[in-house]
Formats: C-alpha cells, sequence, structure tokens
C-alpha cells in the first residue's frame, strides 16, 4: 500500500510540466524521503510495480519484446519480480540499431532524439517521449536540489559538437526546471571558457573530468581563480588526484555520475563523500552478470532493464560496461556499484569514446602497416596518455592522419591537453594472437 502511494506520488511529479518553484519545494521533500522513509525493501516494492508495468507494456507495443517474449515462451505473467527476468534473452547493441523494433509509440509522436557516438557506421540512437523528457527534467532538477538549495548559474562545459549527444541537452533542460541559468558553452578551447566563467560568474559547473584538468591548468597558467560552489562530473574515470585539484583550486564540492544514452544519460550519482556510484533503483533494475555465462555475479558486466520508460524501453540491456557491487556507508539509500570499465574494446580516455576497432581499421589502409596494433592507455598526472603501437613500417605521419580522419576531434583533446598521443611503430608485435590488444594501465 505504501509503495503504491510512493509509486503514484512520483509518477505525478515526473510527468508534469512543473514550476522551478515546485521542483524545488520537491528537493527537499526528496531529500527527506531518502533520508528518513525510503528503506531498501520499499524501493523493492516500488521497483516491482514499474516491472510489472513495463513488462505488460512491452509485450503490448513492442515489435523486438513481442518475439523475444515468444521465442523465449514468456507471458507478462510470468514476470513479477527482479528475479524472474532470467526468463528472457538479454538485449544488445546490436539489437538496438534495429531502433525501429523497438518504437512503443509512433515516431512522429516523439519529442527527443539522442545518439551514442564514437562507434562505426549508424550511431545507436534513443528515442524520448514528451512526457519521457518531462520526467528526466523533473527528476534532474529535484536531484540538483537535493544538493544545492541558493543561486544557480551553471557553466554546462560538455562536449557540444556535431551530433545529438544526452549530456548537455539533459542538463540544460535540468538546471532550467530547477530555477537554475545554464550557460551551455561546450568544450572546446579552455581560454573561451575561461572568459564565459568572467563574463558570468557561474557558481556550478557541469564538465567531464579531462576537460575540467585542461580548464584548470589554464586557469593556474593566467593566474584566475574563482570560488565554484560545485563541480558535477560525468563521462569518465574521475580520481582521487582529480577530486584533490578540483576541490584544491576552485574550493568545490565534487559530485561524480556514470550513465548512457540508452538508460536516460546520468542515472546515477556519487556524492562528495561517496566510495562508490549509487543507482537510480527508481527508473532502473541493475544486474551484473559474468559477461561469457550471462549469470549473476559479483563482479562483470552491468546489465539495465528500464522501469519508466515510454518511447523506447529496454529489458536485460548489456551496457558493455565492468562494475561490481559496493556498499558505501553515506546517506543515500540506493544500491551501489563500482565501475571498472569495459568489456568491449572501447576505451574512454580524454574525454573521448575511442573504439580499438574503429583505430585498426583506419591503420590498416596505412602504407606498409600490417594491420596488427597495441593500444596503451596510461594515466600521466591528471591527464590520459594513450600510445599506439603499429606493427610495419608505417611513418607516423600517415598514421596519424588516419587517426585524424577516424576521430577529427583528437586534434582539439591533445591541443587541450586532455589526452597526449604517442605513436610507435614496431617492425614486429610479437606473439600479440589478435590484430587490436587493449591495455588499460590507469
Amino acid at each position: 500500500m505504501i509503495a503504491e502511494v510512493i509509486d503514484k506520488t512520483l509518477r505525478r511529479f515526473e510527468e508534469r510540466n512543473y514550476q522551478p518553484a515546485v521542483v524545488k519545494k520537491a528537493g527537499n521533500f526528496l531529500r527527506n524521503m531518502m533520508e528518513h522513509g525510503l528503506k531498501p525493501e520499499l524501493i523493492v516494492a516500488i521497483q516491482e510495480r514499474r516491472l510489472r508495468n513495463v513488462i505488460e507494456y512491452v509485450y503490448a507495443h513492442s515489435p523486438f519484446y513481442q518475439r523475444m517474449f515468444e521465442q523465449c515462451k514468456v507471458r507478462p505473467e510470468d514476470i513479477r519480480k527482479a528475479g524472474d527476468l532470467h526468463k528472457l534473452a538479454f538485449t544488445t547493441a546490436n539489437d538496438i540499431r534495429k531502433w525501429q523494433d523497438f518504437l512503443c509509440v509512433p515516431e512522429e509522436k516523439m519529442s527527443a532524439v539522442f545518439t551514442t557516438s564514437g562507434t562505426t557506421g549508424e550511431p545507436k540512437r534513443m528515442y524520448y517521449t514528451y512526457r519521457e523528457m518531462q520526467t528526466l527534467s523533473n527528476l534532474y532538477g529535484a536531484a540538483i536540489r537535493v544538493v544545492h538549495t541558493g543561486r544557480l548559474v551553471a557553466l554546462v562545459a560538455l562536449p557540444i559538437g556535431h551530433g545529438l549527444w544526452i549530456g548537455g541537452a539533459s542538463v540544460q533542460r535540468a538546471v532550467e526546471r530547477a530555477g537554475g541559468l545554464p550557460l551551455n558553452v561546450g568544450a572546446d578551447n579552455p581560454k573561451e571558457t575561461i572568459k564565459w566563467m568572467q563574463r558570468f560568474s557561474p557558481n556550478f559547473i557541469f564538465s567531464s573530468p579531462s576537460y575540467m584538468t585542461a580548464l584548470t591548468r589554464e586557469a593556474q597558467e593566467i593566474g584566475y581563480q574563482y570560488h565554484l560552489d560545485k563541480i558535477i562530473l560525468v563521462g569518465e574515470l574521475l580520481t582521487s588526484a582529480h577530486k584533490e585539484l578540483f576541490t584544491g583550486y576552485w574550493g568545490a564540492a565534487v559530485f561524480d555520475s556514470y550513465g548512457s544514452t540508452e538508460i536516460g544519460s546520468a542515472q546515477t550519482i556519487a556524492l562528495p563523500e561517496c566510495s562508490a556510484f549509487h543507482l537510480n533503483d527508481l527508473h532502473l533494475i541493475t544486474e551484473i552478470i559474468d559477461p561469457i555465462t550471462g549469470q549473476p555475479a559479483e563482479e562483470g558486466e552491468l546489465v539495465f532493464t528500464t522501469i519508466r520508460r515510454e518511447g523506447m524501453p529496454l529489458l536485460r540491456y548489456r551496457s558493455g560496461d565492468k562494475a561490481s557491487w559496493a556498499e558505501c556507508k553515506c546517506w543515500l539509500p540506493l544500491r551501489a556499484i563500482k565501475i571498472k570499465g569495459r568489456t568491449d574494446d572501447m576505451i574512454v580516455a580524454g574525454d573521448m569514446n575511442l573504439y580499438g576497432r574503429v583505430i585498426a581499421d583506419a591503420i590498416s589502409k596505412v602504407s606498409n602497416a600490417t594491420g596488427r596494433i597495441k593500444l596503451t592507455v596510461a594515466k600521466e598526472g591528471l591527464g590520459d596518455t594513450m600510445t599506439i603501437t603499429v606493427e610495419g613500417k608505417p611513418s607516423k605521419e600517415s598514421v596519424h592522419k588516419a587517426l585524424l580522419a577516424a576521430y577529427p576531434e583528437l586534434t582539439i583533446n591533445t591541443q587541450n591537453g586532455n589526452l597526449q598521443l604517442i605513436i610507435e611503430t614496431s617492425l614486429d608485435l610479437g606473439s600479440q594472437i589478435k590484430d587490436v590488444k587493449i591495455m588499460d594501465l590507469r
């Protein structure tokens, strides 16, 4: 009964176009609820209600999941709780490239579409309805007001580029809904970003660890120092050295987050005192599986089931991210994980998603290269260094040119100091079996 009341109350709040004053009050209510009333057993009860709803919904509206249910010989009534999800197959990144099969409402009724970056061919796309965008904006806006109640002028220093990335778009909506002023300036030239800071005196920054490092270095060089209340980071590994630098130089509380386009942007949070990421258990059911056997594991691949989506819900989506279950002593009642990297060949370095296969394919076309490469990523101070060892006798200039053709944004990220790129050539990579070998030493 209590779970039903909370579920319906949260739904009413999430789905309406509220004024910022209401969102501010909701932030205070949400904090009190999480600190004092939202017990683990209550969260599970809400999850189960929402899971049953989404299972019935996709069975009625999603061509992909209609086929899956039939192939797995499962009916909606067979899945009543998280433990029943094993009866269904996994959803993969390749599956959702056929996005039409996942739409639960006609495309013309969608309100937003976002795409992933860094992959070959057509990017994966995820559609959202107007109601879903309302939900995300209200939820993120209230989350901001959970941790901050005063002045909110937010510099959004996240990549814009040529694409439809969910990060900057969702942050802008959230800041607006929270009654703040978003300054969506992108993440290109740190010198220009400092100028925007000097003009508007923001007290919040949303960025990535790499770009925030570049911004801090630029500020140190020109002697610009300004107090920030909060820094919220996303997209990459945040180290203790990063946090120490940002807190020490800007005087800010540093928050970290993890998410993806597929699950609805940043659906986890790590408070400054946290030792792990807390999951949004009210919107997600999360599994960790052995990537080989598909069985539950303490450490392995993250698998998500979205339980508050309308346009393209996903069941048992294999994220490709490695994680382990964790304990955190903060006041958040949500389950926690530690991110361990990727299970595929994606490398997150220097504010970019880089794929070993894309790099190998580009270099294989270079004259005198055999096609075998080794990628070594290391942390040098606060930045990332990627060493690309190419088998054969190609010129370093031709390899560099091929890399820029595959990833034009490398120019900006190396100039900014986000990423140091080292190219080595080798006659023989010895006993390396595969044409791509990735070593992440961070």
